[in-house]
């Protein structure tokens, strides 16, 4: 009887499969964290901006409240 030696094939379907899928996961992954890296600085920068409006619009209103107080 001749035994096929499976090493070899399972080592290039390794090769030719695995190492393809395993670098196509990592880069998926890693462009997905880009993106939600991206869409928290938006977002930590909408929050700054809101933060100034709130800061100016208190100003206004200490401006107002200091005018009635004279």
């Amino acid at each position: 009887m001749m035994f096929i030696d499976i090493t070899g094939i399972v080592a290039i379907l390794c090769l030719f499969i695995g190492l393809p899928g395993v670098l196509c996961f990592f880069g998926y992954k890693t462009k997905k964290l880009k993106q939600q890296k991206k869409a928290l600085e938006l977002k930590l920068e909408r929050e700054r901006i809101r933060l100034q409006l709130l800061e100016e619009e208190n100003r206004k209103y200490d401006r107002i409240i200091d005018r009635r107080g004279r």
